[in-house]
């Protein structure tokens, strides 16, 4: 049987990151939550582990993603852009 976009069980995404001229190209589990994405980008770029991040929707860069929703609940489809923001170290305090 033939699998078809549907059964697909990965979103093909790209991520704009601060330290990259060209998007990061990279498949997740449309299960995956956004907090997994940030992960697998800080963890990939070295970016601080107790840093503060957000992904956003390039088509609506002024909302973030709820990093406990799961990809396939933002109804996302291969090849978004995705933006990787660093808001900077947390302080707790």
């Amino acid at each position: 049987m033939k699998e078809t976009k549907d059964d697909k069980q990965t979103i093909d995404l790209l991520v704009k990151v601060p330290t990259l001229p060209q998007p990061w190209p990279k498949s997740f589990p449309k299960t995956a939550k956004v907090k997994e994405v940030i992960d697998t980008v800080v963890s990939e770029f070295h970016f601080a582990p107790n840093g503060n991040y957000d992904l956003r929707l390039e088509s609506n860069p002024t909302e973030p993603l709820d990093p406990k929703r799961p990809l396939v609940s933002y109804h996302l489809t291969d090849g978004t852009v995705l933006i990787f923001s660093d808001l900077g170290i947390g302080v707790n305090g």
